[in-house]
């Protein structure tokens, strides 16, 4: 069934998408050399519980690694090459060069076929004093580590995290939690940008209450840490002025990560990702690309985008890793779906915002609406404030924002389903949702929103 003309298949990346793609390639061929290089010393993470270990709730980094390396060698036959780092490829001869070790020997690899799933590298701004001691990255387990190695050795006292995203705002929380008081500077006009306006106000008034400082459309200009006071110099509409910090944690996004490929003929989209077709193939025939390095298309757009989920993550890697191995899989693309839980509120997004819908030649409508998160008549029910954007013409959801309380992780997924299946509004509001008293509403308030845009769009067209 499957094609037996290559045995050799090497992927880069041992994160989540790179040995989901290396494990589906041994599903599919038993007779496959596979050889995962990955450049770190650990394998098999969770990305997105990293805060948690520096807040504490995670005791151990170990904890946070979902299978060691002998699982994989030795229950999947994959080989695992830790500390090789790629440092170049030549997609003509099928030949990798790679970087060892600390000692930085320098070997090739070949291949027959490849998997690239390097994922994402942090975008570093140029900022006088980005270098120093006390400011840190935070990717990977090692970064982790470094930081948390840092907070128990200098007892700091006062934190500057440089970005207002997911990453930036959970750092926040964390530092909040053990204590450091915190600053986040934002350069853009709000946090959580990519949301819409009444959802990240939401967020941003708690993180206040809560003694996070957030600072908008304000930048950092340089970092000090030559003296016994660690500053950071930030700049905004009234001048600059110096903030007192013991440690910079910068938060300010990723792009991917395929800074090798820029001497091959690799062909790279949005963010330097790799651009694949729905089967996961780069320009070139023989070679894959998932995760965070590669673009995914934006189901509603039709586009190729750049959605770096842990979802699609191991989706893609699967997909890539059985087409490598001689499947035909295809991967139908992504409604970008995020969840997070910030400050003691679930915050969720899917689909596209008003501004994307009406860039896109949409004739859109917003509605927003606040809700309970279950019966009134059952103690410590939660406010939940949904926003959706619709399509007038078509009355098909577009995309779907929510905070709240409790239960927004259980009603994003509806929404994101419905996006994917090009449902309209009028399907979600007679859809047959659960109830119970402590769970939700007799009218969920996914059927109460879209309600309200059936009643809005009646009249909109009449």
């Amino acid at each position: 069934m499957y094609n037996n003309l290559y045995n050799n298949l090497v992927v880069i990346g041992g994160n989540a998408s790179g040995l989901a793609a290396a494990s589906q390639a041994r599903r599919i061929n038993p007779d496959l050399n596979i050889t995962v290089l990955e450049s770190g010393k650990y394998i098999s993470y969770s990305t997105c519980g990293l805060p948690y270990f520096i807040s504490g709730y995670v005791k151990r980094a170990e904890d946070l690694l979902v299978y060691p390396k002998d699982f994989f060698e030795q229950k999947r036959n994959i080989k695992i090459l830790m500390g090789h780092i790629v440092v170049g490829m030549d997609p003509s001869k099928k030949e990798l060069l790679i970087s060892v070790g600390q000692a930085q020997e320098n070997k090739i690899i070949e291949y027959d076929k490849l998997i690239i799933s390097s994922g994402g590298t942090n975008i570093i701004p140029d900022i006088p004093g980005i270098d120093s001691s006390n400011v840190f990255q935070f990717r990977n387990v090692s970064d982790a580590e470094n930081l948390k190695d840092y907070i128990d050795s200098n007892n700091p006292k006062k934190a500057v995290v440089i970005g207002g995203g997911a990453i930036g705002m959970l750092l926040a929380e964390a530092f909040n939690q053990i204590g450091i008081k915190t600053t986040v500077v934002e350069r853009k006009e709000r946090i959580y940008d990519e949301f819409e306006y009444e959802i990240s106000t939401i967020l941003a008034r708690k993180a206040e209450m809560d003694g996070v400082d957030i600072l908008t459309k304000t930048s950092i200009t340089s970092i000090n840490a030559n003296s016994g006071q660690n500053t950071a110099t930030i700049e905004d509409a009234s001048g600059k002025k110096d903030l007192e910090c013991d440690l910079v944690m910068l938060a300010t996004g990723i792009s991917a990560n395929t800074g090798f490929l820029t001497d091959t003929s690799i062909e790279l989209g949005i963010n330097g990702a790799i651009k694949v077709d729905n089967k996961l193939q780069s320009s070139h025939m023989n070679i894959y690309a998932s995760g965070d390095c590669a673009t995914i298309k934006n189901i509603v757009t039709g586009k190729q985008d750049y959605i770096p989920t842990a979802n699609n993550a191991v989706k893609t890697g699967r997909i890539a890793g059985e087409n490598a191995a001689g499947g035909n899989k295809v991967f139908n693309g992504s409604v970008g779906t995020v969840v997070d839980k910030v400050l003691d509120l679930e915050i969720a997004s899917t689909g596209i915002g008003s501004k994307e819908a009406v860039s896109l030649g949409y004739d859109a409508i917003k509605l927003i609406d606040g809700f309970s998160s279950h019966a009134g008549s059952v103690p410590g029910a939660k406010k939940i404030a949904i926003i959706i954007i619709v399509d007038t013409t078509s009355r098909r959801l577009l995309g779907a924002q929510m905070i709240g309380g409790e239960g927004v992780g259980k009603r994003i997924d509806v929404f994101a389903t419905a996006i994917t299946n090009e449902m309209t509004v009028d399907d979600i509001y007679m859809l047959d949702l659960s109830y119970a008293p402590a769970i939700s509403t007799v009218w969920d308030p996914v059927n109460k929103i879209c309600g309200k845009a059936v009643l809005a769009l009646d009249k909109h067209n009449r």
